[in-house]
């Protein structure tokens, strides 16, 4: 999809109601009356994005982190011909964002709305800019923050680890163990399907559907939909 076919159709709202505190691991350990003076520190504002409305292009600087309060963010990245690609979407109460925001750099992603969406953009100068008052529960959200960002890295580290497997069976390998040990029980739930599996690996996905076949007939694995059990741990 290129961004002639997307529309900036945006209206900012007022920020009110439970919305604005739906759960997230931004607000831990923050009480419920500080969760508003904080909205207020640090500038906090609610769009609303209509259907396909590009909140920003590849090249733009990124001066908010978002984070996603109803609806669905996709964000694309184009290949050198042109070609944009999903390589990742984002729902409430997940934040997109935040690394080009803090790092100050401009963004190499396009962020879009495919059926619109309602996104709290918080202002991140604010965010590290800590305020006169050395407000002990602003304190709380920077750590909190930094948790997320490094969860985020633990992640991609773990993917790049996946990815970077010679041969789609030791990529499926890498990638079946190390989501075995992250919800260390067996069996074990992946988080995507056989498509988003196929996506997030970098491979075909008949290949990927072959090597899982296969996998089980060999007595190396069992699955059924996006439940596996690593048969050499029984």
């Amino acid at each position: 999809m290129k961004d002639k076919d997307m529309m900036k159709d945006t209206e900012k709202v007022k920020v009110t109601g439970k919305q604005r505190f739906i759960q997230s691991p931004l607000w831990t350990d923050i009480l419920p009356e500080d969760k508003e003076k904080l909205l207020a520190c640090l500038g906090a504002t609610l769009t609303k994005f209509g259907r396909k409305s590009i909140i920003w292009s590849s090249g733009d600087p990124v001066p908010r982190m978002g984070m996603v309060m109803s609806g669905e963010i996709s964000i694309l990245m184009e290949d050198l011909e042109g070609r944009q690609n999903v390589i990742a979407n984002v729902s409430a109460p997940d934040l997109f964002g935040e690394v080009f925001a803090l790092a100050g750099v401009k963004s190499p992603v396009t962020a879009y709305t495919e059926t619109g969406a309602e996104v709290l953009f918080l202002d991140v100068q604010k965010i590290t800019a800590v305020c006169r008052e050395s407000c002990a529960f602003h304190r709380q959200f920077v750590w909190n923050l930094l948790q997320l960002v490094a969860g985020k890295n633990a992640a991609l580290n773990q993917k790049i680890h996946c990815v970077g497997q010679r041969t789609t069976r030791d990529k499926v390998d890498a990638f079946l163990s190390a989501q075995q040990s992250r919800e260390d029980k067996n069996p074990f739930t992946v988080p995507f399907n056989r498509a988003q599996m196929a996506d997030y690996l970098c491979v075909d996905r008949s290949a990927l559907s072959l090597v899982l076949a296969q996998m089980k007939e060999e007595g190396l694995i069992e699955y059924h939909k996006n439940e596996f059990r690593l048969c050499h741990l029984e």
